[in-house]
């Protein structure tokens, strides 16, 4: 039953009624598919990994490798944070990964050592975001290395099932504007 003293409070005290929403003590009134009574609601959890190339204790071909990440949700393309961890070394990678045209996976270029420890933080800086703006719970991708080499970026490609389209290396960078940059300069 909903009743006009709930309206007065959802209208008065906008946090005070998501607060009471939440606990169950009023009912929710969508105006719209993420908006209660003027407010809007990021709903669901955060991104988690799904998947990753390397696994997470696996190993592979010293080299050039293509660092995977599968989120289980679209993500924001310019929003993502990598860096080293404690617990292994880190792998010289590009500066930037790229989003895939699936929208969940990010790819990152990047050259191993053979026999060796890596430990990559995904999120520790909490950048990595959902295209609804929640960021992405922080993940460790830990693996080593193989005396095994791979040379050449097609065949990384592949070990990491990917395919020549789903290259790591951006094309463009412009503020999200996907401006490429061997494009001609626009006319002043």
């Amino acid at each position: 039953m909903y009743d006009r003293t709930h309206e007065a409070v959802t209208m008065s005290r906008p946090l005070a009624a998501l607060m009471l929403i939440a606990a169950g003590c009023l009912p929710v009134r969508a105006q719209a598919a993420n908006q209660v009574e003027g407010l809007v609601v990021v709903a669901g959890p955060g991104p988690t990994v799904r998947s990753t190339y390397p696994t997470t204790g696996g190993s592979v071909p010293a080299g050039v490798v293509i660092l995977k990440i599968v989120f289980d949700q679209p993500m924001t393309p310019d929003a993502w944070a990598y860096g080293p961890s404690a617990e292994g070394d880190f792998p010289k990678c590009l500066a930037d990964p790229r989003l895939l045209s699936d929208q969940r996976t990010f790819v990152l270029l990047c050259t191993v050592a053979p026999s060796h420890a890596y430990s990559v933080e995904i999120n520790a800086a909490a950048r990595f975001a959902s295209v609804n703006g929640r960021s992405a719970k922080p993940f460790t991708l830990k693996f080593t290395t193989s005396d095994d080499e791979t040379v050449d970026l097609h065949d990384a490609l592949l070990q990491a099932g990917l395919a020549d389209t789903d290259e790591p290396i951006m094309t463009w960078r412009d503020n999200g504007q996907g401006v490429s940059q061997t494009a001609p300069a626009p006319p002043p």
